[in-house]
């Protein structure tokens, strides 16, 4: 298997990042196929160098115990690896299957995409791929593999949708909507989302039909400190079927009810 899909003409490799030609404005991380497992030891380590975790790693009461850590790779990527250890009735801390799963997140500071990877208990990846930084959509190919390591299917996200990712740029750029970029936690209120069968790759098993409902959702924060703006857009064609302004209430303040504009019909 190859990551072609995801690849795009005269683009360049750089410390594991494709540049995009200039229709896309934002980096694109590039997921490789290839087998891969988690460094449990490391994690531990990186983690018991923080103070406030290690102290509570120490407690002898506990029945969970939590890894995280985030750094530096270089001056574009940051990640996060994390995992949980679970006490089980022999009183030693295992990593239970179902529950947990190691987690490998790779963050671009010039990127609205992280690379998200999850692994078994045993360490093996389980399944791999880009994720939005804030919203619920997952972009492009991502990689399913047996506990085993063996890659044993691929679902590309894009291929239901006719608007592609460049015209959503386009449409964010043309109407003022900021990019989430960065790590998690980047300032800002913009979260993107796309609807179909395959939003949440992890549970699709089967292609969705071509009659399914598709479509690309972006919310973003307002002029007011509390105010929202929402977006409903054809996954096909582009048309906008819902416009949505509200009000979020913060401390029990009132706030005005929401305007929504229905151009479905």
């Amino acid at each position: 298997m190859s990551c072609k899909g995801q690849e795009h003409k005269n683009t360049t490799q750089k410390k594991g990042t494709l540049i995009p030609p200039k229709k896309s404005m934002y980096y694109i991380p590039n997921v490789n196929p290839d087998f891969e497992t988690f460094d449990f030891e490391k994690t531990r380590e990186e983690t018991l160098k923080i103070p406030s975790k290690a102290a509570a790693l120490k407690n002898s009461e506990a029945k969970e115990r939590g890894y995280s850590y985030e750094g530096k790779l270089d001056e574009n990527r940051s990640i996060h690896r994390s995992f949980f250890e679970i006490i089980d009735k022999n009183k030693k801390f295992v990593i239970k299957p179902g529950e947990y799963h190691p987690l490998e997140i790779i963050y671009y500071k010039n990127s609205p995409f992280i690379i998200q990877k999850i692994f078994y208990p045993n360490g093996n990846i389980k399944e791999k791929g880009l994720r939005i930084v804030k919203g619920n959509m997952y972009k492009g190919i991502w990689y399913y593999f047996d506990e085993k390591g063996k890659l044993i299917k691929t679902i590309d996200n894009d291929k239901l949708f006719s608007f592609s990712w460049e015209q959503i740029e386009k449409f964010m750029e043309e109407n003022k909507i900021p990019m989430p970029i960065g790590s998690f936690d980047v300032p800002g209120k913009t979260s993107l989302g796309r609807i179909s069968t395959l939003l949440y790759p992890q549970s699709s098993e089967k292609e969705a039909p071509q009659s399914a409902l598709k479509s690309w959702g972006i919310t973003w924060g307002g002029e007011e400190r509390n105010q929202y703006y929402s977006i409903i857009l054809d996954g096909d064609t582009g048309k906008i079927l819902k416009r949505t302004k509200y009000w979020v209430s913060e401390e029990g303040e009132e706030v005005p009810d929401p305007i929504i504009e229905d151009f479905s019909k």
